[in-house]
C-alpha cells in the first residue's frame, strides 16, 4: 500500500460546509474491526415471553420407546452389504417409490417373526444317512456373507435407530448392520 499524504485545496471548495457547534450531538461510531478479526458477539437483552406449559400426565409409551420427547430428527448412516443385495434393493426402492431407509423398515418389518433363525441359523450335522444333530457353532451370531461387502447409504429417526438397536439385542445380532441384512435378505428373496 502507498501512504497518503494531506494536500492543500482551493480556497472556497468547503464553503458550505458547516462546523458542528457545542449543542450538536456528535456521533460517534465504534472501530471498524480489522480484516479477519472477530466480530463482535451480539447479545439480545429482551428476554423470551413466558409461556405456560401445562403439567404433563404419564401416558402409555410403544415398547421401546421413552417417556421422554421422542429424537424425530433424521440422521444419515451406512451399512455394508452384499453385493448381490444392491441390485434387488434398488429395483425394489423403485418400484415401490421408497428410500433405503424405508425399505430397511419394511424388511426389518417383515422378517420380524423369523429373525431369531435368520441371525442365529441352525448349523446341522447330518440328515441323510447320519442323524441330524446341531453343530458346535449353533448358538453363535452368524454373519456370513456371500461375497464382497459394498456400502448402502440411509437416513432413519432417532427413534428408529433406537428400535434397532434393541432388536440387535433382543436378537444376539453382532451389529446393525447384521440384523440389517439378514432382514434385507430374506426380505428380497422371499418378495422379489
Amino acid at each position: 500500500m502507498s501512504k497518503s499524504t494531506a494536500r492543500e485545496f482551493a480556497g472556497g471548495r468547503l464553503a458550505n460546509f458547516e462546523d458542528a457547534d457545542e449543542t450538536t450531538p456528535v456521533l460517534s461510531l465504534p472501530p471498524r474491526p480489522r480484516r479477519g478479526a472477530p466480530r463482535p458477539a451480539v447479545t439480545v437483552r429482551d428476554e423470551p415471553p413466558q409461556v405456560d406449559v401445562p403439567e404433563e400426565t404419564e401416558t402409555a409409551q410403544p415398547a421401546g420407546r421413552s417417556a421422554s420427547v421422542p429424537d424425530e430428527r433424521i440422521r444419515p448412516s451406512n451399512v455394508h452389504i452384499p453385493v448381490a443385495l444392491l441390485e434387488p434393493l434398488t429395483k425394489k426402492c423403485a418400484a415401490e417409490g421408497l428410500s433405503h431407509g424405508e425399505i430397511i423398515i419394511v424388511a426389518v418389518e417383515h422378517a420380524y417373526p423369523r429373525l431369531r433363525d435368520l441371525i442365529h441359523p441352525a448349523a446341522t450335522a447330518g440328515g441323510n444317512l447320519f442323524d441330524s444333530r446341531r453343530s458346535g457353532t449353533a448358538g453363535r451370531a452368524a454373519r456370513s456373507a456371500a461375497g464382497p461387502l459394498t456400502p448402502l447409504n440411509y437416513r432413519l429417526r432417532g427413534t428408529d435407530f433406537a428400535t434397532l438397536d434393541r432388536l440387535v439385542q433382543e436378537f444376539g445380532a453382532s451389529s446393525r448392520g447384521h440384523l440389517i441384512t439378514a432382514a434385507l435378505s430374506d426380505y428380497l428373496t422371499n418378495t422379489t
